[in-house]
Formats: structure tokens, C-alpha cells, sequence
């Protein structure tokens, strides 16, 4: 059985390199899952996403940034890899301090949709939604005001002339449901 990861372990992620995990995201399943395989909304899904910071390259040199990817792709490091690791940390202590001071920056979700807009007034009738999700916003309150403003009929069976973006940050959920907290409105 594998030891289970937690928060500060030193591992190995999808790209190569050697990664200090900062955060494990729990998500569920709501309105804005693309497939829900049998699972009801608020229910676990059942793999995480691990945001790490990348200290060295598969060379063991100093390469730090960070990537979010699935627990799957995620392995503690093995003897050979610990043992060298240790030994760099312990040669240049200022490397760790570095390292410690890179902030990984805000991680961004979005949702696209694509909307149909032909005339100016369901132009800024579309617009009106920016204020309403900038305070944080569920996928179903958000569908709910596009129903209330007559927006929904704006969706169009394929490709509309506008994409309508939904965008959640560092993976904010409230009560298991994705808070949306900006949208973007462009031309397709």
C-alpha cells in the first residue's frame, strides 16, 4: 500500500522534477460539472488536485515554479531521490529560502458557454451579469439571473458570435458548489 500524501511532502508530479506539495484541493460535483457519471450534485470526486512547487528539475538543478494536476500523477520520491535532495538542501540552505518565497499565483478555472447576441440592448442585458458574479456566485444562481434576464434564450445550439466566461479562483468552493467570482464577455 502507498504511503498517503499530505501537505509538505516532497514528491514527484506530472512534469519532471522534484515538488513540495502546497495544497490539496477536494472537489464535488455541481451545475457546472460537464458530465456527472452517475454522481449527484454535492457528491466527492473521487480524485483531488495537488498544487505543488517545482525546487529542481529532473537534473537535481534549481528550476522552481509550480503546476496543479491530478493526485494520480503524483509519487513520493524515492530513496536515491530523498538522499539527494537532502544533501542539496543541506549544501545551500539559501536555495530552500527561495524557494519558500515564490508564491504560487492565483489559479484560474473557467467555464466557456457561447452566447448569440444580435443587438445592443441583449448586448448590455449580457453585461448586466458582470456585477451579479463579482460578488461570488454559485453555477446555478448564475443561471438562474440569465433566466430572470432573459439571457438564456441567447444560447445558441452550437457556436454563438460571443463566449460568455465564467472564471473561479484557487478553486473556491462554498457548501461543495464552485463560486464563480468574474465573467468575461468577448467576441468568438
Amino acid at each position: 500500500m502507498t504511503k498517503k500524501i499530505k501537505i509538505g511532502d516532497w514528491v514527484n508530479s506530472y512534469s519532471k522534477g522534484i515538488f513540495r506539495i502546497e495544497k490539496i484541493i477536494v472537489q464535488f460535483y455541481d451545475e457546472s460539472s460537464p458530465n456527472l457519471d452517475g454522481n449527484k450534485i454535492g457528491d466527492k470526486k473521487s480524485d483531488r488536485t495537488i498544487v505543488s512547487k517545482r525546487l529542481l528539475n529532473s537534473k537535481f538543478k534549481k528550476s522552481i515554479g509550480h503546476e496543479s494536476c491530478s493526485e494520480y500523477f503524483i509519487s513520493h520520491l524515492n530513496s536515491d531521490q530523498a538522499i539527494k535532495l537532502n544533501k542539496i538542501l543541506a549544501d545551500s540552505p539559501q536555495l530552500l529560502a527561495q524557494f519558500n518565497e515564490y508564491q504560487i499565483p492565483t489559479l484560474t478555472s473557467i467555464y466557456n458557454s457561447y452566447l448569440q447576441i444580435d443587438n445592443n440592448t441583449d448586448l448590455q442585458t449580457a453585461l448586466q451579469l458582470n456585477n451579479f458574479i463579482k460578488v461570488g456566485r454559485t453555477f446555478l444562481e448564475i443561471q438562474n439571473e440569465m433566466k430572470r434576464l432573459d439571457i438564456l434564450r441567447l444560447q445558441p445550439k452550437n457556436f454563438g458570435n460571443y463566449r460568455f466566461q465564467l472564471l473561479n479562483f484557487d478553486e473556491e468552493y462554498i457548501d461543495k458548489r464552485k463560486i464563480w467570482r468574474d465573467a468575461k464577455l468577448s467576441k468568438a
